[in-house]
């Protein structure tokens, strides 16, 4: 019997439902090669997200991600080959908060 937090799709289990999505964000890396690049994500769900990119991330890795006015943490949990000189990553997140409103 399938757990009702449980959503099969293929051979994979999730705990939330995905929703294709195609806008694009900012990811800030830290550490000692510290950059920012931007991604085009996949899909989208209350959990993570898989997104498209250039950069060259690793397993484990823990993001900076912005999305207009949402700021998130996360970990690469998956790396999928290139193509077309992309690579897709599936992050799961830990932190989800608004960015700091600007004042004058």
């Amino acid at each position: 019997m399938e757990n009702s937090l449980t959503q099969n799709i293929g051979s994979e289990q999730r705990r939330h439902p995905r929703t294709a999505v195609g806008a694009t964000f900012d990811i800030s890396m830290q550490g000692p090669s510290a950059a920012k690049c931007r991604a085009t994500i996949t899909d989208l769900s209350a959990g993570g997200m898989t997104f498209k990119t250039d950069a060259d991330l690793e397993k484990g890795m823990t993001l900076h991600l912005r999305v207009t006015d949402i700021q998130i943490r996360g970990e690469v949990r998956s790396v999928h080959g290139a193509t077309g000189g992309q690579r897709r990553y599936g992050v799961r997140f830990h932190k989800v908060g608004l960015s700091p409103i600007a004042t004058n």
